[in-house]
């Protein structure tokens, strides 16, 4: 094994790596409830030759543990499961990668039934922002709880503000330094945030730090949902939504857009897709404050007033959107059941909204499954170009050692597409170049993704299993945009 090029390094910072960790019977703040967890963490090399990859795993407070993998080659990508680095059961932490060439990461949760998935962080700040919390609320069971990890090379203490949607701050911080990429456990129970609104958290450091926030009963293991905290540098006055749903398949989308401006802010989302013309509108968000768009309706934070025009979406609508703000705005969006299936429970999910100048030509999946252990992958892949057609080439890298597929097609202006069981039907107007995939195949693997206009793209994955009516929970991730 060759010595880390440490200058030339590409890091990743993957906050917290919730391993194996007991069960609690009510709220904690350093467990989730519903049994033991355990996470395993898929890192792709987007460079242009193979790559050695590194990664150590902190405990909260001491020990460090390191696993490798040589030449991985490009396009590809490599697992780390939790349950192999040798560190104690029960135990939580975080992790940092390191690689000789450029990489991406995506790490998923699960305690065999509940399951989520987030990115791993290649650009700390010294802010992390979230645009949702809940402490049980309205009684829903239904609670945030917020994973913050120091990403400095020094110890620091960690700051938080919690702001309800009726403009009230609560502050929080973490009294000791803590240690250098280690993590620490934020709860809204720890501010006795109202249990009846949904509301936002900025955390601060005088170091960079990183954030995941999981989603969760606070009574049962049976839902989970994850996604990191956006930086400051993720902020835009225009997002990108490649997926929301009205019922479709029985499941809806709802997004939640945060103000991270410094003055309040007017938010627009745009409705895109065949036949569609809605818009709604929530003006005067204070600063940050969240709004939330759900089912054709809003949930207005306190000094905004909200408004809707055009025909509200349709049952069975399945569309991209687009989000402006007069100032900086991020935002999440979360996936349901509407209606939960007889013999099934709820199974939920969510993902990040995108910054469109953030947007590119390429973007990286570092996880894709197809039919592994009954699970699928889809990839909504939208092209952000309103008035022109965007042409993209996806190549697929599956199995060990990985075999390559290639897929082109054209995406409508301003639409998206979905990648989804690719054996059995291809989106209007795709091709395979060569090699189809077959319909036999049961693996997992990478994807690679260029287009010429540029482009955004959301994973889920599903869990199709016949025989076990429960299933494992949706989950879903951001694709990783590549310069």
């Amino acid at each position: 094994m060759k010595r880390w090029p440490l200058i030339l390094a590409t890091v990743l910072v993957l906050s917290v790596l919730a391993l194996t960790v007991v069960g609690a019977q009510g709220p904690s703040v350093q467990d989730l409830p519903g049994g033991s967890w355990v996470t395993g963490t898929q890192i792709q090399n987007v460079g242009t030759s193979t790559a050695d990859i590194q990664m150590t795993v902190y405990g909260q407070t001491t020990g460090e543990w390191t696993l490798s993998e040589s030449g991985v080659a490009p396009g590809a990508s490599v697992n780390f499961s939790a349950t192999s680095f040798g560190w104690p059961s029960g135990s939580m932490g975080s992790a940092v990668a390191l690689s000789d060439q450029p990489i991406v990461a995506q790490t998923t949760e699960t305690n065999g039934t509940a399951a989520a998935q987030y990115q791993g962080v290649d650009s700390p700040d010294t802010q992390v922002i979230f645009p949702l919390v809940k402490r049980n609320y309205k009684g829903s069971g239904k609670s945030t709880t917020f994973y913050v990890q120091n990403a400095g090379s020094t110890a620091a203490i960690i700051y938080a503000e919690y702001k309800d949607e009726g403009g009230t701050t609560y502050n929080w911080n973490s009294g000791s330094a803590v240690g250098a990429n280690r993590m620490i456990v934020l709860n809204p129970d720890d501010v006795s945030f109202p249990q009846n609104q949904l509301g936002s958290l900025v955390v601060t450091c005088a170091v960079p730090i990183a954030g995941v926030v999981n989603e969760h009963h606070i009574t049962d293991g049976e839902i989970l949902q994850a996604t990191r905290g956006f930086a400051p540098g993720d902020a835009g006055k225009t997002l990108l939504i490649p997926t929301i749903k009205r019922q479709f398949g029985n499941r809806s989308t709802g997004p939640i857009i945060q103000n991270a401006g410094s003055s309040a802010a007017d938010i627009k989302i745009t409705y895109k897709g065949a036949g569609i013309n809605f818009v709604q509108e929530a003006k005067g968000v204070p600063a940050g404050a969240s709004v939330t768009f759900y089912e054709n309706s809003e949930i207005c934070p306190a000094g905004a007033t909200c408004s809707r025009t055009g025909t509200p979406l349709p049952i069975g609508t399945l569309a991209s959107a687009v989000v402006e703000g007069t100032q900086d705005i991020v935002g999440v969006v979360n996936e349901t059941f509407v209606t939960i299936p007889a013999g099934q429970r709820q199974r939920q999910t969510v993902t990040s909204a995108f910054n469109q100048g953030a947007a590119t030509k390429e973007v990286a999946v570092p996880l894709y499954k197809v039919n592994h252990d009954f699970k699928n992958s889809g990839v909504q892949l939208q092209n952000t170009n309103l008035t022109a057609a965007a042409n993209y080439e996806a190549t697929f890298k599956l199995g060990s050692p990985p075999v390559t597929y290639v897929l082109k097609g054209t995406i409508p202006a301003g639409q998206a597409v979905t990648l989804f069981k690719l054996y059995a039907s291809l989106p209007p107007g795709a091709s395979w170049q060569g090699t189809a995939m077959p319909s036999t195949l049961t693996t997992y693997g990478a994807v690679v993704i260029t287009a010429d206009q540029n482009i955004v793209a959301a994973v889920t994955e599903a869990d199709e299993d016949p025989v076990n009516s429960s299933r494992q929970d949706i989950k879903s991730y951001e694709a990783f945009n590549l310069p």
